[in-house]
């Protein structure tokens, strides 16, 4: 109880903060009505009723086995984590924490699901804090790495009509230099084996060699979800219009920071491939590629959640005292996170 007191008080925060963080979450659930608003204004509902009832059971099965295929290829990020911060955990428990927290972190956001749940996951791994700090931040490093590898490359494959829908040609192009050089730069702190301190953690860059390893699946399964989008959204939409407006999309819900980019996402998707396809099939594409990556790894989360918290995991690192985090440990690390 003491202890738990502590962390409490430790992990108070200002009152100006809180007044503001609520006034903000108001803002964003006005802003995510207001996009709600204007797509169920403008939809042709019976038109998109008769576009879901279309698809095929096959095509649709096949949508969940690849949107499945992208949670799992996800979950390597964390496995690849894990080895360059020299943990030693079962692969498999790494993995399946690290889907189970997506699946959560998409549809609830990330305090919830990429942090909240992570840090709960790996404590009972017996995993230390700032360990599990610095893999939750190589992971999401990699993750957004791979992204900007994607964002890069598009003029060198792809039409740049969608980005430039928001941006403008020339933008187009600035915003994909600007991530070419952002990977660069990674890449080269990783070769110089630099160290950046965050919070009063220490992030040490990976290796080279398993940076790209990272960022190569980072890249891969970006271009897997823009895929399953696509397959949502039938034919008549190629696939570098719907990986262009999946990254947009991507932007805009990590931006407004609203859970599962409720309206966001689904605005954003729609605006960038108006014209390409009827409005109302883009509507039931989206609803598809909600239901496919975003409800079914949820509903599929608390088996793997579930199986973590009840097992022990025995693994050397959860039998490992000096790697268990201690209450004094909890404590010190909300101290650094409220000093930052």
């Amino acid at each position: 109880m003491a202890a738990t007191e502590a962390v409490a008080e430790a992990s108070a925060t200002p009152a100006w903060r809180r007044h503001g963080l609520r006034a903000l979450g108001v803002v964003l659930i006005v802003f995510t009505l207001w996009l709600v608003t204007q797509i169920v204004r403008e939809t042709d509902w019976p038109a998109v009723g008769a576009a879901l009832r279309s698809r095929s059971l096959a095509t649709l099965a096949f949508i969940a086995v690849a949107a499945l295929a992208s949670h799992a290829l996800y979950g390597m990020l964390d496995v690849l984590g894990a080895r360059a911060l020299k943990l030693r955990l079962a692969r498999h428990r790494v993995w399946l924490t690290a889907t189970s927290s997506y699946a959560c972190n998409l549809n609830l956001g990330s305090l919830v699901g990429a942090a909240a749940l992570r840090y709960k996951l790996y404590g009972r791994q017996g995993v230390a804090v700032a360990d599990i700090s610095r893999l939750l931040a190589l992971s999401m490093a990699s993750n957004w790495l791979g992204y900007l590898i994607l964002l890069a490359s598009l003029p060198l494959w792809a039409s740049t009509q969608a980005l430039a829908r928001w941006t403008g040609v020339p933008g187009a192009i600035a915003i994909s230099v600007a991530a070419a050089i952002a990977v660069a730069l990674y890449l080269y702190a990783c070769v110089k084996q630099s160290t950046w301190t965050v919070r009063g953690h220490a992030f040490h860059f990976p290796p080279w060699q398993l940076a790209l390893a990272q960022i190569g699946v980072g890249a891969a399964n970006w271009a897997l979800i823009g895929a399953v989008l696509m397959l949502c959204l039938g034919d008549g939409v190629a696939y570098a219009s719907a990986l262009t407006s999946l990254l947009v999309a991507a932007v805009a819900g990590a931006v407004t920071h609203v859970p599962g980019g409720w309206g966001v996402l689904d605005y954003v998707i729609l605006k960038s491939l108006a014209g390409s396809i009827d409005a109302h099939r883009i509507v039931a594409g989206v609803l598809v590629y909600r239901a496919a990556y975003y409800l079914l790894p949820l509903m599929l989360a608390p088996l793997s959640i579930g199986w973590l918290l009840r097992s022990s995991g025995g693994s050397p690192q959860a039998m490992d005292a000096r790697s268990s985090p201690s209450e004094e440990t909890l404590i010190e690390d909300v101290k650094h996170r409220r000093n930052a």
